[in-house]
């Protein structure tokens, strides 16, 4: 009897674990500017750093692990990072959760499903051209504090967050 209780309790623990992980690594759908809209409205009063990325794109591969450090060290003082992946939808479970979960990603990430992609980039940045990597930082206000295009340091992105904060 105790070994079925044991192994119960094994299992359960296992699949907690596999619940959280997979809570973890959640991946959401943008379909249309109202999705971005409730993405933004989820991260008022916060210092919000949009980044748009794909996993085929090797400079924003280089440039993730310096936004997830800024992530760790500026979560707690009101610092949000949001990351928009343009990997094409069906590449969600092959490629894209796969790359997250290596990554160590434990919050909420999303991937474009526009149907128009001229719409999002419309709607984020009338002068983008949609090149990536992109990286859009707001003040707690949600007002566009500074935008970069291309690969940036930690030590850039840092400097103008710690403006805002």
């Amino acid at each position: 009897m105790k070994r079925l209780k044991a192994k119960v309790f094994l299992l359960s623990l296992i699949i907690l674990s596999a619940v959280q992980v997979l809570q973890a690594q959640e991946v959401k759908p943008l379909n249309s500017t109202d999705d971005i809209k409730g993405v933004f409205d989820g991260t008022k009063g916060k210092v919000t750093l949009l980044n748009f990325w794909a996993t085929w794109c090797k400079p924003c591969v280089k440039e993730f692990p310096d936004l997830l450090k800024l992530q760790k060290e500026y979560n707690d003082l009101g610092f949000e990072l949001v990351f928009i992946s343009l990997d094409a939808p069906e590449e969600l479970d092959s490629t894209l959760r796969p790359f997250l979960s290596k990554q160590g990603i434990d919050f909420t990430t999303y991937y474009s499903t526009f149907a128009k992609p001229e719409d999002l980039i419309d709607f984020v940045d009338k002068n983008w051209q949609g090149a990536i990597p992109s990286t859009y930082i707001y003040d707690k206000e949600g007002n566009l504090s500074k935008s970069f295009l291309g690969v940036k340091s930690y030590e850039e992105f840092e400097k103008e967050i710690k403006k805002l904060l």
